[in-house]
């Protein structure tokens, strides 16, 4: 993102969807934002200004002075950047929006770049840096569960956590920098148990975290399953069942399924990308070369495998091959045609999930086996850490918060587990802001749409 030009700059933006729509809304911000509003804007009946926070109805005016759209328009004293903003509903047409904002353009604002009213909001200490990242999430959410875990961080859930945990981490500083301020006090030793029992307080406070980060990060970005088998093992059945669609092509004829086939679930709130792949055997053709290719790219790059076993058959050399070959912790054994053949005592100790796609026996208990894989389960914790950096900050925090325990336990100098903390206290405060580079920060709003 190139360097942001001054605050004191008037921007503009559609502030809505790109595209027809029946509405738009543009929105101005910065110190001109009135002036140059109210002159783009001829109200139905006279007024000198708009009054605050009302609609009012009258005519958007291009850059001619010309009527371009019937419109309302809302002033703000203070909006969303905390500064003077003026919006312009308009009616959705793009030629409309693009003739409005040349308009405002030619009055004297600026086209805003992306994140630049949420990167005035931050500056203005509207929104700290947690808030503002989960504006971007609230807006991408795939699903009602991710935006929730998104409004949650936007209205300071996380925020109120980092807060906590650095106020854990002042009060052990102070035990050691007594210790530092005061050697010859006879203050060392019971200082040292209470700022031990404090970084037990932060460290559990990281790991509870950390626990629900994994969920936090599947609820924002989905993950992918993978279904796997040999021929006839009821693959696509399987995925027809989880779609609860027609998806696949079901056959008694083996090979029948060449391509990966791909179709959006959500489970637990989370979206999942569920892909069936052709069945796992020495190809007898070319065609079918090409769909075991495609099978095996598929499952590497699958977050977890539901790897299918033919009931009617059991658990064969060719399955134990195979399953053998996956990353074991990423699969979950299923034994399909439960209705014809329960599981054999084989497959009993992969310790899997017998089903049948025919009639949905299993089905549920298959569901949850895989939401609680996938750290979708109420076990998993609050989903707070969605940004990758987020998670990486507490992880480096929470090493930071060991070492200093392990210097104090050890009776090494209080400088040493000072300067732990310091750091410890440095990333957590990464996470709102308080500590963040100009770099991470251009980073962080780049990502935001134009309008935002």
């Amino acid at each position: 993102m190139p360097p942001l030009p001054s605050n004191r700059d008037t921007i503009c933006a559609l502030a809505s969807a790109r595209g027809r729509a029946g509405v738009a809304i543009v929105r101005l911000s910065g110190p001109d934002a009135l002036a140059i509003g109210w002159r783009r804007f001829s109200p139905r009946r006279p007024l000198a200004a708009p009054p605050p926070r009302q609609m009012l109805l009258g005519a958007a005016l291009d850059a001619a002075g010309q009527p371009l759209d019937d419109a309302l328009l809302v002033y703000f004293p203070a909006g969303y950047a905390g500064e003077p903003t003026v919006e312009f509903h308009v009616h959705g047409s793009p030629a409309v929006v693009e003739a409005l904002l040349t308009a405002l353009a030619e009055t004297g604002a600026r086209p805003a770049l992306p994140g630049e009213f949420t990167r005035r909001a931050f500056l203005a200490g509207r929104l700290d840096l947690a808030q503002a990242e989960a504006v971007a999430d609230l807006i991408e959410a795939k699903s009602l569960a991710a935006a929730r875990a998104a409004y949650r961080r936007l209205t300071g859930a996380l925020s109120e956590k980092v807060g906590a945990l650095r106020g854990l981490l002042a009060q052990a500083m102070a035990h050691f920098e007594a210790e530092i301020d005061f050697p010859d006090d006879d203050l060392g030793e019971l200082d040292r148990r209470a700022a031990v029992a404090l970084l037990d307080q932060a460290l559990a406070g990281a790991a509870a975290l950390l626990a629900g980060g994994q969920r936090a990060r599947l609820l924002a970005q989905g993950a992918a399953v993978a279904i796997a088998g040999r021929p006839n093992a009821g693959k696509s059945s399987l995925f027809n069942r989880l779609a609860g669609a027609r998806r696949a092509i079901v056959h008694e004829t083996a090979g029948t399924t060449r391509d990966a086939i791909e179709t959006e679930i959500e489970l637990a709130g989370a979206p999942l990308r569920l892909i069936d792949t052709a069945g796992l055997r020495g190809p007898e053709n070319e065609v079918e070369r090409q769909g075991v290719e495609l099978a095996r790219e598929a499952i590497a790059g699958a977050d977890w495998i539901l790897y299918v076993i033919d009931g009617a058959v059991g658990v064969t050399p060719a399955d134990r091959q195979t399953v053998g070959e996956f990353d074991a912790a990423r699969v979950i054994p299923v034994w399909n045609k439960a209705d014809l053949r329960p599981p054999d005592a084989a497959f009993a100790e992969w310790r899997g999930v017998a089903v049948s796609a025919k009639d949905g026996t299993g089905v549920d208990e298959l569901r949850g086996r895989l939401s609680a894989a996938l750290g979708l389960d109420a076990a998993a914790g609050e989903a707070l850490l969605a940004a990758v950096r987020h998670r990486q900050l507490v992880q480096t925090a929470q090493a930071c918060l060991t070492e200093a325990r392990r210097l104090a336990l050890a009776g090494a100098g209080a400088e040493l587990a000072a300067v732990e903390l310091r750091e410890a206290a440095d990333a957590l405060g990464e996470i709102i802001g308080e500590t963040t580079a100009e770099q991470v920060l251009d980073a962080v709003f780049s990502r935001f749409c134009i309008g935002k």
